[in-house]
């Protein structure tokens, strides 16, 4: 996720509840679609449905294997070759190769471009899963944004779905929903910007994975 950096009270938040591996357990993300209807949410392994105010998302096809695209995705070092909108990604110093050495509950720093003119922005961001077995017909891959304060300010996930095509490409679809929190209106204020910069960078990925 790529909010900015809100100025909140320090609050005492209960720890989540939910488990992302026993979330995505329950749901069918290999049959997700961005939604036709703009104030539609979609699910997240981490948080579910409840309480969730926007989604962004963006789908295409890429002409290459799925994991070839998972990989990329989580490549986070590799990001400034290719990402226009997440041009780095500090990851922490026992991670010396991505994705290889990628676990759940890893933080991140995403640094973002596009957003504000003229200016870049942080976001501390999470692994919750990731799931290149593809036994469930889908690979998946999943990290959330943490504001700090557990979740007062505000909760967003962004999933990564790669459904095997059968011929040699894969559909991708990428997607962040964020819920209710005391910065989600400030950040709803970013939506359209946030959608464009989704979209451009799904078709960063589509062209750096399948020029390789």
């Amino acid at each position: 996720m790529f909010s900015l950096l809100f100025s909140l009270i320090a609050l005492v938040a209960s720890p989540l509840t939910a488990s992302a591996a026993l979330t995505s357990r329950q749901v069918d993300y290999g049959s997700l679609h961005c939604p036709s209807d703009p104030s539609s949410t979609l699910v997240t392994p981490t948080y579910g449905t409840e309480g969730a105010i926007f989604t962004i998302c963006t789908e295409l096809v890429i002409n290459a294997a799925p994991l070839a695209g998972y990989n990329a995705i989580l490549d986070f070092k590799s990001y400034p070759q290719w990402n226009s909108f997440i041009i780095n990604v500090a990851v922490p110093e026992n991670v010396t190769s991505t994705p290889e050495d990628i676990y759940v509950g890893m933080p991140m720093t995403f640094t973002s471009n596009g957003l504000i003119s003229g200016l870049n922005t942080t976001s501390i961001e999470v692994i919750s899963l990731f799931d290149p077995s593809g036994a469930a017909g889908y690979l998946i891959n999943a990290w959330h944004y943490d504001d700090g304060f557990g979740g007062i300010g505000s909760r967003a996930e962004h999933p990564n779905i790669f459904v095997d095509l059968g011929n040699g490409s894969t559909r991708y679809l990428s997607y962040e929903t964020y819920y209710a929190g005391l910065a989600t209106g400030t950040i709803a204020l970013l939506k359209d910007k946030l959608q464009k910069e989704w979209d451009i960078q799904a078709q960063d990925l589509k062209a750096y994975v399948e020029s390789r």
